[in-house]
């Protein structure tokens, strides 16, 4: 019969309960944010200015609201200073979109090319990323202090 520590699982699982909610608000901003996005873009895009414009135009707004939402909502760390919390989100969010890529393209080398497949590689490049995304924000850049 296998012996366990115990004590960390017993961490394990609080950490867990204590930060279940923190993580719930995490994706609900950035579903938010992935709204934005969309309208901006669209609505920018309708306007006849451009593929890249457009899309460039509604991350900048998107990413903005993000960071500001997660900064002083979801992690509460409006007392630090702000700009190393944006360096360092910024590191976080470019780590964790490249995990994104490299896993999905991965996902989509394996399925083969089609848009279903496209959109597999796509949402399991995302479950890589959030937990990225969540765990650098909350031990790194929203780290309190």
């Amino acid at each position: 019969m296998e012996h366990y520590n115990l004590n960390f699982f017993e961490k394990l699982g609080f950490f867990i309960i204590n930060n279940f909610g923190k993580f719930i608000c995490f994706c609900l901003v950035g579903f938010g944010a992935f709204v934005i996005d969309w309208i901006f873009f669209n609505a920018f895009y309708s306007t006849g200015i451009g593929f890249i414009f457009s899309k460039i135009s509604s991350a900048l707004i998107s990413i903005v609201f993000n960071f500001n939402i997660n900064r002083n909502f979801t992690f509460s760390a409006r007392g630090h200073p702000v700009k190393k919390q944006m360096f360092r989100w910024v590191v976080i969010y470019f780590i964790s979109i490249s995990a994104s890529v490299i896993s999905g393209e991965m996902v989509l080398n394996y399925l083969g090319e089609s848009i279903l497949n496209a959109n597999i590689a796509y949402f399991i490049g995302l479950i890589v990323a959030i937990p990225i995304a969540f765990l650098g924000s909350l031990f790194w850049a929203f780290k309190k202090h």
